[in-house]
């Protein structure tokens, strides 16, 4: 057996593929979760006072750009552990014998967690200001109490709530879906 980390953990896929199927659940759930929480941290609301696990799954869906960004820095430490198993191969120096060594790749590969946090939190951050400036989604809300309706930015929706920011005044909302009549988009 090989005594690469990435290898190894390709033999275990490959000897129990449902294994698959459950982490791509689990890397959605941790995408949608960090998304979710980075973006609507922006508004003050702290998503996991309303969200169920199950909500994040779905948020991860509902922001596709986040799945570039992971295939992105994935990429990125897969080109660096390429290039690290090269230079260890004829390595001379102290330096780049650390840097050949599966050591450096195996923290290479735990760093890719990290790459996938910055650069979600910073898409999510650019996405907040763009939110705040009123270019956000805007819709005309009908509460079920009656009155006209109400414009607002949809923020984000949860199973349990839905957030609405008023970009005019800042002020942000969190509804229950049963207190919402229609939510009805507006033309572009």
């Amino acid at each position: 057996m090989s005594t690469e980390p990435g290898q190894r953990l390709f033999t275990v896929f490959r000897e129990h593929p449902a294994l698959i199927a459950s982490g791509l659940y689990v890397l959605a759930s941790f995408v949608g979760m960090f998304w979710s929480w980075a973006y609507l941290s922006h508004f003050g609301i702290n998503v996991f006072n309303y969200a169920q696990i199950s909500d994040f799954l779905l948020a991860s869906l509902k922001e596709p750009f986040t799945w570039l960004l992971v295939v992105l820095a994935f990429t990125m430490v897969q080109a660096d552990n390429a290039y690290s198993r090269r230079v260890g191969r004829r390595a001379k120096t102290k330096w780049f014998r650390w840097y050949g060594s599966s050591r450096y790749r195996m923290i290479n590969n735990v760093g890719v967690i990290a790459l996938v946090c910055v650069f979600i939190f910073v898409y999510a951050t650019l996405e907040a200001e763009y939110t705040r400036d009123g270019e956000g989604e805007s819709v005309d809300v009908i509460f079920e109490q009656g009155g006209a309706a109400r414009t607002a930015t949809l923020l984000g929706t949860t199973s349990l709530f839905v957030f609405l920011y008023d970009p005019a005044t800042g002020r942000v909302d969190i509804h229950p879906p049963e207190a919402i009549h229609a939510i009805s988009m507006q033309a572009e």
